[in-house]
């Protein structure tokens, strides 16, 4: 008879968004990947066993990891521990054929759903790059992925592991292949458990102002609330057998030098690179969307100082808001007729995205969409009545910051070259997601993801011109012929 593993907690309140998506099937993975150096001599057995001897030191560091949730489909689902963790279902090495790139692997990654019944929420999947590397013949790429459910951790969750990961591998010595030090599955102890949930942590008050605000967009009959909202956000949310489940991944990154003076014309306009990032998005959607009305932003935001959890843990305490830019500011965009008028209202997008994320700040966690969730009966159902209509906003806009990884634990001749944060598609959400993580000394990586057929390829391209051009718009004298000309010109397309 199969061992019952023990139940540690119900799931929570916001964790219940996350087992209601896999309900639906709408949304599955968050991926966090570290992209190494490597000498190219360097064999896959040697990478695999040095990982390895890893994971039981990260089971014993991360609680998270160690469990999975069932009773999804009921109004009361639980968390329960694995009693055992096999290796090889949370540890693989891949090769990434030559012709192919780490982006179009990620989005296959994206699209694998979890298994049911007693297995991990997680996965360490190793991606070899076949080709030598780009910046030495003797080297390839190495991209370690951390691929999760959602509803064990947040975006700095995928932070907090490689951290881990990094610290224990300096305490780790290579193993030949034959060495039988780590077993093949590994017992959890019965004294794990999982950090509380997020309304067991704080109080999460609601003014009355803002309960009735809510509850009257979300109940209140058509004909009261009058018109539906004119903002733009691609296609409307479809079925799955409509629109099957499909993430596209668009990778951009900003080296060193450039993201440097970036982050010093921020500092000096007293912007956070996010509102700096939003205010990119809203300008080149105003210029390729001439006939849109308005956007709307989502940003999200860890509630971990206000729990006072640390970022080295894996828990899931995000939270977000929702900024809506209207038609005098995408005009003032629009009329930008060269580059020191476009770099100005630029800036001054940025300045507005930056005050509503301060405000919003400010009054965590008072009046915070979380606060909300103790008044949804179903969740699933709460997903399944979007289907259909208008996408509630426009793009997100997640950034993880600056990871300042423990540099000195990498193993020998490795080289840690960027880090890549993606999520799957949401059908069920924006109509495209820009995740952010920066490396300390290194380049910022921005990746664009979203539903495949939601919206049109060359938006994508220029939202990822947008970015790439970014630092050449703020130093407006050196622009060139060809990116001026991508900056002033825009096409219409249709939603």
């Amino acid at each position: 008879m199969a061992a019952v593993s023990d139940v540690l907690r119900p799931v929570g309140m916001l964790e219940k968004l996350y087992t209601a998506r896999q309900v639906l099937g709408v949304y599955n993975s968050v991926i966090v990947t570290a992209s190494y150096k490597i000498p190219s001599n360097l064999e896959d057995i040697s990478i695999y066993t040095l990982l390895h001897a890893a994971i039981p030191g990260l089971l014993h560091r991360h609680p998270s990891l160690c469990c999975y949730f069932e009773g999804e489909n009921t109004q009361k689902p639980i968390f329960r521990r694995l009693v055992t963790v096999k290796v090889n279902d949370v540890l693989q090495i891949q090769s990434l054929e030559k012709g192919k790139n780490i982006a179009q692997r990620l989005q296959e990654l994206h699209d694998q759903p979890w298994p049911t019944g007693p297995k991990p929420l997680w996965k360490l999947v190793v991606i070899r790059e076949l080709r030598n590397h780009p910046k030495s013949s003797n080297h390839s790429a190495l991209h370690v992925a951390l691929v999760y459910h959602h509803v064990i951790g947040d975006g700095l969750s995928g932070l907090a592991f490689h951290k881990s990961l990094l610290s224990g591998l300096e305490s780790i010595e290579w193993r030949s292949q034959d060495d039988q030090g780590t077993p093949e599955a590994i017992d959890v102890p019965p004294s794990t458990g999982l950090f509380k949930p997020i309304e067991e942590l704080i109080s999460l008050p609601l003014s009355w102002m803002f309960f009735s605000k809510q509850a009257f967009q979300e109940y209140a009959p058509r004909w009261l609330i009058g018109a539906p909202s004119t903002h733009w956000a691609g296609l409307p949310t479809k079925t799955l057998g409509e629109c099957p489940y499909h993430t596209r991944v668009r990778v951009v990154s900003i080296e060193a030098a450039e993201l440097e003076y970036v982050l010093k014309e921020s500092k000096e306009h007293s912007v956070p690179l996010t509102s700096l990032l939003t205010a990119t998005i809203v300008y080149v959607l105003a210029t390729e969307l001439p006939g849109a009305s308005k956007f709307i932003g989502v940003i999200p935001y860890t509630l971990r100082r206000v729990t006072g959890t640390s970022r080295d843990e894996m828990v899931n305490q995000s939270t977000a808001f929702e900024t809506s830019y209207p038609a005098d500011i995408l005009d003032r965009l629009r009329k930008a007729s060269n580059a020191t008028d476009r770099v100005r209202s630029l800036w001054d997008t940025a300045r507005y995205s930056h005050t509503h994320m301060h405000n919003e700040l400010a009054k965590c966690p008072r009046d915070n969409l979380v606060g909300l969730l103790p008044y949804v009966s179903s969740h699933v159902e709460f997903y399944k009545k979007k289907i259909g209509k208008v996408r509630e906003a426009t793009f997100e806009v997640s950034n993880l910051g600056l990871w300042r990884p423990p540099l000195a634990s990498l193993p020998k001749a490795w080289e840690l070259d960027s880090m890549i944060f993606t999520q799957g598609a949401q059908p069920v959400g924006t109509a495209f997601t820009v995740n952010c993580v920066s490396v300390q000394d290194g380049s910022l990586s921005l990746a664009i993801t979203w539903q495949d057929s939601i919206i049109q390829e060359d938006i994508v391209d220029a939202v990822a011109h947008g970015f790439s051009d970014l630092p050449y718009l703020l130093q407006s004298k050196n622009l060139s012929k060809a990116v001026e000309t991508r900056l002033h010109q825009g096409m219409q397309h249709p939603p």
